[in-house]
């Protein structure tokens, strides 16, 4: 027995980046989504629709969870260690000294 894939999601959809905490929560636009612990250390995406969140990672649909701030959400992307490259330079490089 197959399991059926969801369909498609349009063009025009709204997708965030996040980083599961080692506690297994991240936050989306003011608001806490728990995932568990197992998750930690993954980057989600989390798909915004009108009243609810859907948390993907990969292929693999890990949650969807009710939308307790209907605002726009303004940061779609991750920041913070470890979830872009490094954009400083080499770690061998002389820190600059303040006179």
């Amino acid at each position: 027995m197959s399991s059926l894939q969801p369909p498609p999601l349009p063009a025009s959809t709204i997708r965030a980046q996040r980083k599961v905490h080692a506690s297994g929560r991240f936050m989306i636009n003011g608001q806490f989504i728990k995932l568990g612990p197992r998750h930690a250390g993954k980057i989600v995406t989390v798909i915004i629709e009108d009243t609810h969140y859907r948390i993907l990672h990969g292929e693999d649909e890990l949650a969807v969870r009710p939308r307790k701030n209907l605002e726009p959400v303004t940061r779609l992307y991750v920041k913070g260690m470890g979830t872009q490259k490094d954009r400083q330079g080499p770690l061998d490089d002389k820190p600059s000294r303040k006179s």
